[in-house]
């Protein structure tokens, strides 16, 4: 996240870094995010720390930018479609360096 840290601000890289946090969460919170999960994610989830119990809940929606990382993490999840195609990275270029920092 080093470079991320320097190219976007918080808004931006705080979401992506709470990735994991996020998943924990709609786990401990959303039954119907939890029977979503592949069974890989289950697993991995496992090795993430589990589902969040009801306080680490209570405490991650009181970090700065944790409902952006939910609605990313649901975003994520809703675009995984097998079979489908991912534009290239120069799809994605504008959008970037509308979102970037400026570096002298």
């Amino acid at each position: 996240m080093g470079l991320l840290t320097r190219l976007f601000p918080a808004a931006v890289t705080e979401p992506i870094r709470l990735h994991i946090e996020a998943k924990r969460y709609l786990c401990a919170t959303d039954a119907n995010y939890w029977q979503g999960l592949s069974a890989a994610s289950k697993q991995s989830l496992k090795l993430q720390g589990e589902i969040f119990s009801p306080e680490q809940a209570r405490d991650f929606r009181n970090i700065p930018h944790a409902e952006a990382a939910v609605r990313l993490r649901k975003w994520e999840d809703s675009a995984k479609i097998a079979g489908r195609k991912t534009p290239p990275l120069e799809h994605f270029v504008p959008l970037l360096k509308q979102c970037a920092i400026a570096v002298d």
